[in-house]
C-alpha cells in the first residue's frame, strides 16, 4: 500500500507508521467523518471478513473512556487486505516512561483494570496488557489500545483471525501461554504492568539482572519474582499475579482496590497544578508523550541504550527538550537537514557523495557506490508529523528515541522521536537508486545514530549559506491554492489543509468523495516529454502534464520554476508538483490538475 490510497471507499492512506511484509499500520484521515484513524492490517481470507466485520461493528459500539476504540473493517479496493479502523489518540505510552511512585501506579492500574472490567462484561479477552499497550492523552487519561489479540471469551476465536494468540510472555498469565485465555488471564497481565511501571521491568525472575526475556516453559508455570520495593501495591499484586486464575481478583475488584492505594488527593501524576504547559500540554506530560506505544520493539544495537531501560527523568532532560520543536529544530526554513548527515561516516559502506539538492527542501541525501556495485541513497528529511502512536523507540542514542521499522527487500526506514517534541519527526530512509547489494539497514541505523548525534548540543545547525531568496523554497505551499482556485475539486475542504515542513508541500481533502490535491516542492533534474509527459507552458512557465503519474487513478503536473547548477556541478530544476487522485475519469482528473497548476503557477508571478 502507499500513501494517498483510499481503502474502502473511505478512509485515505496518510503516513505509514509500521510497514513489514506481514503487517502494516499507518495514519489515514477518514474521508467521510474528516478526522485522522489509525489503520492496521490484519490477515484473513474472504470467508473470514464477514465475521470480522461483525466484530467491528460490536467492538465500534463498545465506548469507553479508558479503552482505544475500534470504529470499523474495512478491506482494500482489490479485496485482498483486510484492516482494523481504531481511534487516533496523539499520546505516548507507558512503556518507557520514568518510573512510577506506586500510588501513581495504581491511579494508572484503576483506569485500566476499569476498562478491562468493561471488556469483560462485553465477552472480551484482551490478552496482551502491557505497558506499551497503555497509551498516555493530552490530559493525563490513560487508555488502552491495541486489539490486535484480543479474545471473545467462550467462542475460543480471536477478533483478528490471526491465527495462534498474540502474546507478550512477561506479562501474559501461564493460561495464556498454554492457549487458554479468560478474562482473569487480564488481571495477571494487569498487575505485571503496574509492578513494571513502579519497577522499570517485569516481574518475571531475572529481570533485574538484565535478563532478556522469560521462557515461555517459566511462563507458562506463572513464574514470578516481585524483587522491586512497590511499597502498598505488593499484597493486592501477589494476589493478581497467582498462577491459577480462580484465586485472582476480578477486574472490578482489582479496579477498587488499586483505586483504594492511590491517594485520591494528588493530581494527575502526568499534568500537575502549575506545571508550565507548552502547546496545551504540561511539560511533565510532554516528556511522556515523547515515546509513542508500540505494536511491535525490535532488538537494540549493543552500543546505544537497550529496549527498556528508562526514559531519563524530567529533571535530567536538557531544556531544549522540553520547549517543543522550536527549541531543538529552530526556524524550519533556516534549519540544515544536511547537519544531520555525515557522508565521511557512511563511507565504510562504499564511495559517498553529498547530494544536497535532491527531492523537497525539507531533506538531504548522501549517495553511497558499495564497491560490488549500484548505488544507494541514504535520505534524511525534517517531517512536520506527530511521532507514530503504535510503535515505541527500540534504542535510544542519547535523548532521542529510534524507531527502527521491519526491513523490506528494497527499503530500509528509521524514525527519531524527538523528547517534547509531538509535531516534527526526523525520516531516515535508504534503498537503491541502482540495482546493487548492500546492507540498506545497516546505513540506515549509523544514518539514524549519526542525525540523532546532530542534536546532542542543542538545536539543528543553520543553512550556511541560507536557501537563495529567489528559490521556491521562499514561498507558501498552501498559499499558492487559495479557496477559489480549489473550487475545481468537488466538496474540497479549503479550510483544513495538511501543512508539510516549512511549508512547502500542502494536502487538501474532498469532504465527498475521495478526490484529493497534494502540491510538493521539489529538485531535480530537468522534466522532458518523454519520461514526464506531454509538455505545455501556463504563465509562462514549463509544464509536463502526466497521467497515472503517482499511480492507477492519479495525475501529476510539474511545474518548472527556476533552473540553477546545483553542489554536485548538475543541472538543475526547482519545481511544483500537483497530484490530483481520486476515482474519476483520468481525463477529469488531469483536468482539474491542469486548472490547478494554471492557478498555482499565476500565484508565482507575484
Amino acid at each position: 500500500m502507499r500513501q494517498g490510497t483510499t481503502v474502502g471507499g473511505r478512509y485515505r492512506l496518510v503516513s505509514c507508521l509500521v510497514s513489514g511484509s506481514m503487517s502494516e499500520v499507518w495514519l489515514a484521515l477518514d474521508l467521510r467523518l474528516s478526522r485522522d484513524v489509525v489503520l492496521k492490517r490484519v490477515l484473513a481470507d474472504t470467508a473470514e471478513f464477514s465475521r470480522l466485520q461483525a466484530e467491528g461493528r460490536a467492538l465500534a459500539a463498545f465506548n469507553h473512556p479508558n479503552v482505544v476504540t475500534l470504529y470499523d473493517t474495512a478491506q482494500d479496493a482489490e479485496e485482498s487486505t483486510f484492516w482494523l479502523v481504531m481511534e487516533y489518540v496523539p499520546g505516548g505510552s507507558l512503556a518507557e516512561r520514568p518510573h512510577m511512585t506506586p500510588q501513581d501506579a495504581a491511579r494508572a492500574g484503576a483506569q485500566i483494570a476499569g476498562a478491562l472490567a468493561a471488556l469483560h462484561a462485553k465477552g472480551i479477552v484482551h490478552v496482551d496488557v502491557k505497558p506499551a499497550n497503555v497509551i498516555l492523552t493530552e490530559d493525563g487519561t490513560v487508555k488502552l489500545a491495541d486489539f490486535g489479540a484480543a479474545y471473545r471469551a467462550g467462542g475460543r476465536e480471536t477478533i483478528t483471525p490471526n491465527g495462534a494468540l498474540s502474546y507478550t510472555a512477561d506479562y501474559a498469565a501461564p493460561e495464556v501461554i498454554m492457549g487458554r485465555p479468560e478474562p482473569r488471564s487480564d488481571v495477571f497481565s494487569l498487575a505485571a504492568t503496574v509492578y513494571a511501571l513502579v519497577a522499570d521491568r517485569p516481574p518475571r525472575p531475572g529481570a533485574d539482572e538484565g535478563d532478556a526475556c522469560i521462557s515461555s516453559w517459566e511462563a507458562a508455570r506463572g513464574a514470578i519474582a516481585l524483587t522491586a520495593d512497590v511499597g502498598p501495591l505488593d499484597r493486592l499484586l501477589r494476589e493478581m499475579l497467582r498462577p491459577d486464575p480462580a484465586d485472582r481478583p476480578s477486574a472490578e475488584q482489582a479496579r477498587r482496590r488499586l483505586a483504594e492505594i492511590a491517594d485520591p488527593t494528588r493530581a494527575s501524576p502526568w499534568r500537575r497544578p502549575g506545571a508550565r504547559v507548552v502547546g496545551g500540554v504540561s511539560v511533565l506530560a510532554l516528556v511522556a508523550l515523547a515515546v509513542p506505544f508500540g505494536v511491535s520493539a525490535l532488538n537494540g544495537r549493543a552500543d546505544e541504550k537497550p529496549p527498556g531501560a528508562p526514559v531519563p527523568h524530567a529533571t535530567s532532560l536538557p531544556s531544549a527538550a522540553v520547549t517543543g520543536a522550536a527549541a531543538l529544530i529552530g526556524d524550519p526554513r533556516s534549519a540544515d537537514p544536511c547537519a544531520m548527515t555525515d557522508a565521511k561516516a557512511l563511507g565504510k559502506y562504499g564511495r559517498t557523495e553529498l547530494d544536497i539538492d535532491y527531492g523537497n527542501f525539507d531533506r538531504c541525501d548522501v549517495i553511497v557506490q558499495p564497491p560490488g556495485g549500484g548505488a544507494v541513497d541514504v535520505q534524511v528529511d525534517l517531517d512536520l508529523d506527530a511521532p507514530p502512536e503504535q510503535v515505541a523507540p527500540s534504542r535510544n542514542v542519547g535523548m532521542i528515541g529510534v524507531i527502527e521499522n521491519p526491513a523490506e527487500s528494497e527499503v530500509c526506514r528509521r524514525t527519531l522521536v524527538l523528547p517534547g517534541v509531538k509535531d516534527t519527526t526526523v525520516r531516515i530512509v535508504t534503498d537503491f537508486e541502482t540495482d546493487g547489494e548492500a546492507d540498506l539497514c545497516a546505513m540506515a541505523d549509523d544514518a539514524a545514530t549519526i542525525a540523532a548525534k546532530a542534536f546532542e548540543h542543542g538545536p539543528l545547525k543553520r543553512r550556511n549559506p541560507p536557501l537563495p531568496t529567489d528559490s521556491l523554497a521562499q514561498h507558501d505551499a498552501c498559499a499558492l491554492l487559495d479557496p477559489q482556485a480549489l473550487e475545481v475539486i468537488p466538496g474540497i475542504d479549503a479550510t483544513g489543509p495538511d501543512i508539510g515542513f516549512g511549508g512547502w508541500d500542502c494536502s487538501w481533502d474532498s469532504t465527498t468523495s475521495d478526490t484529493y490535491v497534494d502540491l510538493t516542492f521539489d529538485r531535480d533534474q530537468p522534466p522532458n516529454a518523454e519520461e514526464d509527459g506531454t509538455a505545455k507552458r501556463l504563465n509562462g512557465y514549463p509544464v509536463f502534464v502526466r497521467p497515472k503519474g503517482e499511480g492507477d487513478e492519479t495525475c501529476l503536473i510539474q511545474a518548472v520554476y527556476r533552473t540553477y547548477t546545483d553542489g554536485r556541478g548538475r543541472t538543475a530544476v526547482e519545481k511544483v508538483r500537483i497530484v490530483v487522485g481520486g476515482s474519476r475519469p483520468m481525463d477529469r482528473l488531469c483536468r482539474m490538475a491542469t486548472a490547478l497548476a494554471g492557478s498555482a503557477t499565476a500565484q508565482l508571478r507575484f
